[in-house]
């Protein structure tokens, strides 16, 4: 992740999409814990943008240095900001580490503590599940 963020996604309907572990799946869905940022994220919760890629491209890429990905949800710039949650644009450049992904975005949670975070996320899940999956 950059240290600065872009310009503020104002699309309401655009989805975001989220790398599911396989970890985290138990009988079909993924914890809550999927849907907000883990203490090293500094309140940023790691994204793609479906305006610009697609659930499998964003897999593709995401899978392609190593990491595992089991599936992919998705949740809507709107759903993020009904929960006061600002979503960024944050594009990766190439380097030696990291592929481009110019579809990267960021879910900015830092509005919210811990205790906050967690219920947040499990109403993001609600949703994320109810819209199924994208992958």
């Amino acid at each position: 992740m950059q240290a600065t963020m872009g310009d503020k996604l104002i699309n309401g309907e655009e989805i975001l999409f989220r790398q599911i572990h396989p970890n985290s799946l138990e009988s079909g869905e993924p914890g809550s814990d999927r849907f907000r940022p883990t203490p090293s994220d500094k309140n940023m919760l790691s994204t793609d943008r479906s305006s610009l890629t697609t659930a499998a491209a964003s897999h593709a890429l995401y899978t392609s240095t190593g990491r595992l990905s089991a599936t992919v949800f998705g949740l809507s710039v709107s759903e993020f900001e009904c929960e006061t949650i600002a979503c960024f644009e944050d594009p990766i450049k190439k380097s030696e580490t990291e592929p481009e992904n110019l579809a990267h975005a960021l879910a900015d949670y830092s509005l919210h503590g811990e205790k906050a975070q967690k219920l947040v996320a499990k109403r993001l899940k609600r949703l994320a599940v109810a819209r199924g999956y994208l992958l």
